[in-house]
């Protein structure tokens, strides 16, 4: 069995994808050296999965970071006019302020944190990309215009997102989109390097 992938220039388009796939593989590692962590954020995140218990959350946390930023003013001004009588309501009131600041600025979510970790990679990518080239994964391995790249041994995973695989050896990370696969297809693909690699096939969806 054979895949061959002839890689066009990644678009900007295709950042956003990036970014979450690589926000999945840094998730990926940090539920191996970290499992009991994950354990309590899994338990906490099944309680509010549904998107009306977020926004709930996201609202509660915004009025009590509101409460927190006019308690803190309270307290802060007239701490600030005499601040060696008042040295307690001074310190707790810029405390509170700082608190309730950082509850009402929204909060990014992991792809937007990766994201310019995604543009850095498309861009190198790109750079290095040269018409006519092909990634081919066979039997034998993994081969770039008909040199040996890879073992599958090698490959630590492959994550998968609506557009694109990202494959990573720890040392090399490729973005290859769906569409410039000319043999083969993505379910077969998958169900191929999950048998090659002896690993799952990890899903950003």
């Amino acid at each position: 069995m054979e895949f061959i992938f002839k890689p066009e220039k990644l678009t900007e388009d295709l950042f956003y994808q990036i970014s979450e796939a690589v926000a999945k593989r840094t998730e990926i590692f940090s539920r191996k050296k970290f499992p009991g962590l994950w354990e309590k954020t899994d338990a906490l995140n099944a309680k509010n999965l549904s998107a009306p218990a977020l926004k709930k959350r996201v609202r509660l946390r915004r009025f009590y970071g509101i409460i927190c930023i006019a308690l803190g003013i309270f307290l802060f001004v007239p701490g600030l006019m005499k601040p060696s009588e008042l040295a307690v309501p001074l310190f707790v009131g810029a405390a509170a302020i700082i608190f309730g600041i950082s509850a009402v600025i929204p909060r990014k979510t992991n792809e937007e944190k990766f994201y310019k970790k995604a543009k850095k990679l498309a861009k190198a990518i790109n750079s290095s990309l040269k018409p006519g080239d092909t990634v081919v994964f066979n039997e034998e391995g993994i081969f770039e215009n008909g040199g040996a790249l890879m073992k599958y041994e090698e490959l630590e995973n492959v994550i998968e997102n609506r557009s694109i695989f990202l494959v990573c050896d720890g040392k090399l990370i490729m973005v290859l989109r769906k569409t410039d696969m000319v043999i083969g297809n993505p379910e077969e693909f998958r169900n191929f390097a999950e048998e090659k690699t002896g690993k799952n096939f990890y899903s950003c969806n």
